[in-house]
């Protein structure tokens, strides 16, 4: 992306920070100013990004980030988008009004980190089961086999099809 356009985005808002990460320009937006940033990047003819291609949450201990990748096909460059948000208030506006590849991607991040993107339509679990306790990918959940998290399988060895007898290893 050409400096002119950076420099349009910095002027426009001006507590948004931007650095270069290999050949991506990152803008820093403060949680109040996501949304409106996101909209600003994908109205203004100049910027024109009309492509989320992925939307992920990331957890530093200290704080959860949401990481969006944006791209323009029309003018053919990209950028990614990073904000912060607490851990005790893991909240942030939701993008599927903009982007709607952000659905899944936002279901994910809550499902697997907690954060909740306001706004969304459909925020469920995505990969894990309606009653997962807590938010696997993040960095408070205990390694070992806490009794709460560990899954178990009911089925036999017949439902899947395995002969008869056949037993389990226990590293299995």
């Amino acid at each position: 992306m050409n400096p002119e356009l950076v420099d349009k985005i910095t002027r426009k808002f001006p507590d948004v920070a931007h650095d270069i990460s290999l050949d991506y320009n990152v803008f820093f937006a403060p949680k109040d100013d996501y949304l409106r940033l996101a909209e600003f990047l994908k109205s203004e003819p100049d910027l024109a990004f009309d492509h989320c291609s992925d939307l992920c949450g990331v957890d530093y201990l200290d704080y959860l980030e949401v990481v969006c990748h944006l791209y323009s096909y029309k003018l053919g460059h990209h950028l990614c988008l990073k904000a912060r948000v607490t851990r005790e208030e893991p909240e942030i506006g939701s993008l599927t009004s903009l982007w709607s590849t952000c659905n899944f991607h936002e279901r994910e991040a809550w499902d697997l980190y907690g954060i909740v993107f306001t706004g969304h339509p459909d925020l469920r679990r995505i990969l894990s089961d309606d009653d997962q306790p807590g938010h696997p990918y993040r960095k408070d959940v205990p390694l070992e086999n806490d009794e709460e998290w560990l899954l178990r399988d009911e089925k036999t060895a017949e439902d899947y099809g395995l002969p008869l007898g056949w037993e389990r290893s226990a590293d299995a």
